[in-house]
Formats: structure tokens, sequence, C-alpha cells
């Protein structure tokens, strides 16, 4: 690579390691509780017979946790993903942050919430900095295909948002500022209870970005654009005998703010300000019942509701008088609803030889809008799926899967997946897998009408569907002694998609531009990650290399990008104060993409760049107060050089959008909790 994380070891870098160092030595001689029970029992539910600890599970399933996300400062997914091996967030000032996950692109990643579907795509992709972390207990992330227990999007694998629960026999109220140099300022609040046999929960919070420009903030245009966000989300819990009833309540509201820089003559001075309001509202009704001490049923029913509303204001520069102008272009809304409803039987029997899962699901998503073909287009899923978990012996777990799926615009084959446990030694397991993927186009890429004086996109309502293998292997050594756990993994992945959909111009004249069957993907790399932890400290050094390939060129050629990870925290263990350093080095990233103006396939890249986050945080008042400060994007990274391909939304460019630069930020989080009896 041509830039390493010790080119960069300046004197106030090797200051913090040092006084790094130090915290350690003062932690070494202190006594410190096990960690051993809190590693090993980490739960996990995604694609679970119910819930089971991170060893026990077959999937390889990482997991970020409420304490990384408060030591990191982050604000939404973009953050913590950000930060993650294998994970690529792609940044863009307009439409927010996207994420390919071993190269596949974020259309085939299936973003949830407590397993429910978000929808909502802009240009393909759900928005991160719109999946707001102020409620959010931990992240589940599964690489690889996840059709057999998820369905459609499920390609390239699944990230998976746990919100926070109702506490039993509690009473907790917490409210939270968040303040950074860049502009941005957030607020939240919340109360947790309980009573009997009731729980609730509910949260609200408002979050303010001012926009920022590198060039100066003096104009009115800004590349990274103003944004105000608020949500809110209630839950509400009643357990009997009957089973435990979860309804839960998910509200986000977002205006996004785009002004030009100005027209200004000697006659008249106005400017044209675009607005984007997002509302996405989601309804869920969780249920579960333990049948037996062995089986337990589990129903979700969902409704959710995405609209995005267009509009454009001539705003009077003297006087501030706005109107709204009447153009076309310059209007529009989209809205997208979808109903799921997903159950499951398991038995899950500790030290059983056979247990299995069987479910349903069913999804139905409807789209109305003017861009939208006839103004109203609808697509229905109903599955089924199985699988079992045989242990031939106590160290060898197989379980193959399947799912059988009516569409209703589509055939949708059988998908097939088989995923081996073998605990090789008491502290050395292999895991491995085969998943057969299918992605059905989306509503949008088949009815989707876009046409101005800058576009002309039509889609395609005779795409085929995509579909992908996958195939994956995982080595884990672990080893714990009380107060210190070592853990190193390995593991290579190969994926391969097949009908790949994508933007391509059919007349040069007219601009017209349609959905496609045009290409197929392939993915293919390793992973490696070195993991020490201690009461005190904890120190994490990984490395990813994957490459990508597209059929766009005939050589079939295969290009390599490397990823460097080293993430460190050191705890004093009487005063609790904590000091964190985030690291990640992303490698050039090269691939042949397709032009949308000279509608050939071009090689493209985006040259490498680091970013590294350094907090510190310290507890106050009895833990009930807790201070978080410090400097994200330390080497002030804003743009790389690069050489994109034109798009349907974009020109052909230098530079990609990385960061904002250097900036300073300060959290506070206040929380009160009594018990109650």
């Amino acid at each position: 690579m041509h830039c390493t994380f010790l080119k960069y070891l300046k004197p106030s870098t090797i200051l913090t390691m040092v006084l790094g160092l130090v915290f350690m030595k003062v932690g070494a001689q202190q006594p410190a509780d096990s960690i051993q029970n809190k590693l090993l029992n980490d739960a996990v539910v995604t694609g679970q017979y119910g819930e089971t600890s991170l060893q026990q599970s077959v999937y390889k399933v990482k997991i970020i946790d409420n304490k990384r996300i408060q030591q990191q400062g982050a604000v939404s997914l973009r953050d913590v993903l950000a930060n993650e091996l294998n994970i690529r967030v792609n940044q863009d000032p307009s439409l927010g942050s996207s994420v390919n996950i071993q190269g596949v692109t974020g259309q085939s990643i299936k973003i949830l919430i407590d397993g429910v579907p978000v929808i909502g795509r802009e240009g393909g992709n759900i928005d991160l900095t719109q999946i707001n972390l102020a409620n959010v207990e931990r992240i589940e992330i599964v690489e690889g295909p996840m059709s057999v227990n998820f369905g459609t999007d499920a390609l390239g694998g699944v990230i998976n948002v746990i919100m926070k629960k109702p506490l039993k026999k509690q009473l907790q109220v917490y409210t939270g500022t968040y303040a950074e140099s860049i502009g941005q300022y957030n607020i939240d609040a919340g109360v947790n209870l309980s009573r009997r046999k009731l729980g609730m929960l509910f949260s609200l919070g408002r979050n303010f970005f001012a926009g920022y420009d590198p060039r100066s903030n003096e104009t009115r245009y800004r590349t990274w654009k103003p944004r105000e966000q608020y949500f809110a989300d209630f839950t509400i819990t009643y357990e009997g005998k009957l089973g435990k009833i979860r309804l839960q309540n998910n509200y986000f509201n977002e205006l996004v703010t785009d002004r030009d820089s100005g027209t200004i003559t000697p006659f008249y001075a106005y400017g044209l300000d675009g607005y984007y309001r997002t509302l996405r509202i989601t309804n869920t009704l969780f249920y579960d019942k333990k049948i037996n001490r062995n089986h337990h049923a589990q129903v979700v029913v969902s409704y959710n509701n995405y609209r995005r509303h267009k509009y454009t204001m001539r705003k009077d520069l003297v006087s501030l008088a706005e109107e709204m102008t009447n153009e076309p272009e310059h209007r529009d809304t989209n809205s997208f609803q979808l109903f799921m409803s997903r159950g499951t039987l398991a038995k899950n029997k500790i030290g059983a030889k056979l247990n299995y899962q069987v479910g349903y699901e069913i999804s139905h998503e409807e789209a109305t809008g003017k861009r939208i073909a006839n103004n109203h287009q609808e697509i229905t899923d109903m599955s089924i799926f199985s699988s079992f978990e045989y242990k031939p012996h106590v160290r060898f777990t197989l379980r193959p899967g399947f799912r059988a799926t009516y569409n209703s615009r589509f055939n949708a084959p059988l998908i097939p997946s088989i995923n081996i446990k073998w605990d090789v030694l008491s502290n050395l397991r292999l895991r491995a897998s085969y998943g057969r993927g299918f992605r059905a186009p989306t509503l949008k890429e088949m009815h989707l009408s876009f046409v101005d004086p800058s576009h002309n996109i039509h889609g395609n309502p005779e795409l085929n569907a995509e579909t992908s293998d996958n195939i994956q292997t995982f080595l884990t050594y672990e080893v714990t002694k009380q107060k210190h756990l070592f853990r190193a993994e390995g593991g290579v992945f190969y994926n391969h998609i097949n009908n790949m959909i994508d933007l391509v111009m059919l007349d040069m004249s007219s601009l017209h531009a349609s959905y496609t069957n045009i290409a197929s993907f392939t993915s293919k790399g390793l992973n490696l990650l070195t993991e020490y932890k201690t009461p005190i400290y904890s120190l994490q050094f990984g490395y990813a290399r994957t490459g990508r390939n597209s059929s766009y060129h005939a050589n079939h050629v295969f290009f390599y990008s490397n990823e460097y990870r080293f993430n460190a925290s050191v705890t004093h263990p009487k005063k609790h104060t904590s000091l964190s350093l985030f690291y990640k080095y992303n490698g050039r990233l090269q691939a042949y993409q397709y032009n949308y103006i000279t509608n050939a396939a071009q090689l493209s890249y985006i040259n490498q760049f680091e970013l590294f986050d350094v907090t510190l945080s310290q507890p106050f008042f009895k833990k009930q107060l807790m201070v978080t400060m410090g400097v994200k994007n330390i080497f002030d990274v804003h743009n790389v050089q690069a050489s994109l391909a034109s798009g349907v939304h974009m020109n052909a460019t230098n530079n990609a959008v990385i960061a904002m630069g250097r900036t300073y930020f300060i959290s506070l989080r206040y929380t009160f909790n009594k018990t109650r009896a």
C-alpha cells in the first residue's frame, strides 16, 4: 500500500499511545472481574432458532454492541459501519450513505430493524444516516446470502439493528445531547418502565446538521446538504400465560435542503431551493410463545409506510419571500407501502441431535406516484422455509435449509443453503456454508419513469431476477482464562451474481436509458482478525482483501483492494475513564463501470484513504452521567483522487467525496435507574 498508519505517527498520536500504555500498566496491577461469561454469551438472534450465544451460532455473526457505539460517538449506522472490515461505506452528499459487503452493492444488502425490512431505497440504497442509533441495543451483521431466512434483497448479507426493549422491574429515564464542530447538534430523551406484566419504552429526538462545504460555508450552496431529522420510538409489551406480545412503532421524519448558489443581477436576486421530505412509519406486532421447554413459536406482522416528497421554492434574496415553483420537474412525490408477516415454529433443545425450524413469510409491496407506470404498481411474495440442525456428534452441526417462494411477477427458484459448524477442538471452531440467493427486480427498476431536461429513464418490466451463489469458510481460535480472552479468526469467501441489473443507455440522441440484465458479478477474498481483551483493555487488528470482477469487460480481470483495521480501548479500573482508538485503512478500489455517456465499460478507481478517530469517555455521579468527547477523522480527509464514470445522476469526476474533514465532538448522556418491586 502507498501510505501506512506509521507514516502518520505525529507527536500528538505518539502521546495518545503512551497515555494508553500507562493506563494499561495501571490496569494490569488491579484486580478485575472475569470476562469469560460476558464474552462467551453474547446473545444473537439473526437467523437463529431463538436467542443463542455467539459461539453456538452456526452463522458467522458480527456484533456491534451499545458500548462500542457509545465509545465511538456514533450517531447513525454509517458511523459504525465505516470502521468494519470487508464493508465499504459510500458517501453521497445529497442521497446520503450506502453500504456494500464482500464487494456486493447496497441493493443486495438487506437492512432490518428487529427483523423487519427497512423500505425506501433511493438510488437502490437505504440511506444509512437515516438509521439513528440513540435507541439501539446492538447491531448484528451476517455476511453472505440470507435468502433462506429473509427472502429477496439478501444476496450480499443482512444488517439487523436490534432496538432496546422495556426493562423488567425497572424505571429508567434518560436524556442525551451531542454536538460536533461540523454543525451537528442532536438531542434525545426517553423513559423505560415496567410494572408486573406490562412494560413500556418511549423515546424521541431531533438531529440537526447545518450543512457543510469544504470551500466555504459563506455561500448558499453546500456540498453536504443540510438535514433535520425527527424520530420517535414507542414500544409496549405484555407477558402472560398465552405468550409475550410486543407492539412497536418507529417514526422518522427528515428534511434535506438543497440550495443553489443563487442568481444575482443588477435587477433581481433569487435562489432555487430544493426540499426533500422523507417520512417513514413502521408499525409492528411481535408475538412470542414458549410452547414447552424445547419448542417456541414467533410471529411478526408489520406495516411500513415510506413517503418522499420533493418540491422547489423560489426565494427572493432581498425580501426573503418564497413561492413554490410550478415546473413539473421541480415537484415529485413517491410513496411505498410494505405489508409483511413472518412466522416460525422451532425446536431448540440443548444437547438434542435434531432441532428444526419451519416458517412462512408474506410480503406485499405497493408503489404510487406520477413517475410510476400507471401511477400504481405492486408485487407480492409468499414463501415457506425450513431448516434443521443435525448433530451426529456433540462437536459437529449440520444445518441444511431451503425456501420455496411464489412471486406474483417472477418464477422464483427453490433456494437451498447448507451450514456446517465443527468444533475441531474445545477452542477451535470451523464454520463453512453455501447459500443460494434470489433478488426480484424492484418496482422502481421495472416501472419508474423519470423524465426531465437531464434525465430520460424508463423502467423495464421484462427484467429477469438476479440469482447468486456464495461459499465461505471461517476458522476461529479462542482462548479464555478468567481475565483474558484471545481470539484469532481467518476466513475466505466467494460470491457470484447472475443477471445483475444495471442502467444502460439505449439512445444517445434522446438520452433514453433503461434497466437491463447485462452483467454478472463475482467477488472473492479473505478476512483475518486478531483480538485480545481484558476487563481493562482491548486490542483488535484485522486485514481484509477483496477482489471484484464484472462481465462489463471481456478480460474478466479481478481487481483487489486491501483493508486494515486497528481498534484499541483502555479503561482505568477505578475512575472508569476510557480511551479508545478507531482506525481503518481503505485501499485503492478499482473496477470496470458502465459509463452512461459513452455507452461503454470504463476502468474506474477511488484512491486509498484512512479514517482515524480518538475518543475519551468518563462517567460521573455513580455512572449516571456519561461524558464522551473526541476527534473524528484526525487525518482530515475530505475528497480523494478518483476516476468515476458518468452515471444517470452524476457526471464523470476526478474526486470521490469521503468525509467532511477533521471534527471535534462532545456527547452527554444522563441515565436514572430505579429498581421496582
